[in-house]
């Protein structure tokens, strides 16, 4: 029964995603093009020629269905023109909702511009455009409907013809999203504050599968913080990540710490956040230059833990630089 319990939670948290929400990454400003396009091309701005980054999550590892599995793999690279500086980049994202339930895949190309980058050496601001696609499919034999209970058995008989009208399994739209950025850039200081907004979904690709037609909903993103020199060897970045789409909300407070390990070229990363009403992330790293390679788990602090025996979410999150 309990196993029945769990199959039905996750089957309306599936529905939920599938008509209003998208995935969340716990180490999102790894995933930066996911997070705001106006990023793309722009940490890596001073000290790299290119960048590839990859993040990828899975969660509820401990229920009898298979796992919720997220992707994200991205490429950015700054170009300077006549000191004006501009990024490009690309990232796939794919997202699997449980066994088989609903796949999401997008691929984007991104371009971002730092409007300041000519005139105002101590500041950044940059605004980033995306575009490119959004593929969905979904698999309805993988779910069970109600009217393939069977009153004999007195349990669900999938044999039984659910009388449902998907008229099909799969769509494809055209994506857009848009962002600003800005962060105060100046080295001589200690104190470093950034903010940015972020709009997805500006075209409303239209996502579902029957005749009745169903907008995707616009999400917004606002996410800032401050980052702190504390000498040369210790950086305190308190943040912040606000998103609203449809009438789903989630906000994310915490702090992420880097200490360089001795006369080392290594720093030591320390990842803690609070996504409130659901979950405590504890994440670890290593950082190498512009290197990074990271591991965080979700604490589930949500009623949905109980069903789930407790288990939370795993995400691995890998930035490569070339200089």
């Amino acid at each position: 029964m309990r196993n029945k319990i769990i199959h039905i939670i996750l089957f309306v948290l599936t529905s939920v995603a599938a008509s209003a929400q998208d995935f969340h990454m716990s180490q999102y400003e790894v995933a930066s093009q996911y997070l705001n396009p106006a990023l793309t091309g722009m940490y890596a701005a001073k000290t790299s020629s290119y960048r590839l980054y990859s993040d990828y999550r899975t969660q509820w590892l401990s229920s009898s269905v298979k796992p919720y599995n997220s992707a994200f793999l991205a490429f950015d690279k700054p170009w300077k023109k006549r000191n004006n500086n501009f990024g490009f980049g690309a990232c796939i994202v794919n997202d699997n909702a449980g066994n088989g339930f609903l796949n999401t895949f997008n691929l984007m190309v991104s371009g971002a511009y730092d409007i300041m980058s000519s005139s105002h050496r101590q500041h950044l601001l940059s605004t980033g455009l995306q575009l490119g696609m959004v593929y969905r499919k979904l698999d309805p034999g993988s779910f069970t409907y109600d009217a393939q209970y069977s009153g004999s058995i007195h349990d669900f008989d999938a044999s039984l013809p659910n009388e449902e009208n998907f008229s099909r399994t799969s769509r494809a739209g055209f994506d857009a999203n848009f962002g600003i950025f800005y962060k105060y850039t100046d080295s001589s200081r200690s104190v470093h504050p950034f903010i940015g907004i972020s709009v997805c979904h500006l075209t409303r690709p239209n996502e579902s599968f029957t005749e009745t037609k169903m907008k995707a909903p616009m999400r917004f993103n606002v996410h800032g913080g401050c980052e702190f020199w504390i000498e040369d060897k210790l950086r305190l970045i308190p943040r912040f990540l606000y998103m609203n789409e449809a009438r789903a909300s989630e906000l994310n407070i915490g702090m992420m710490t880097y200490y360089r390990i001795g006369d080392t070229q290594y720093e030591a990363l320390l990842q803690c956040d609070y996504r409130n009403k659901d979950a405590v992330v504890l994440g670890l790293g290593l950082k190498k230059h512009e290197h990074i390679f990271r591991i965080s788990y979700d604490v589930n602090a949500s009623q949905l833990g109980s069903y789930l025996g407790g288990g939370g979410s795993f995400e691995f999150g890998i930035i490569f630089s070339r200089r």
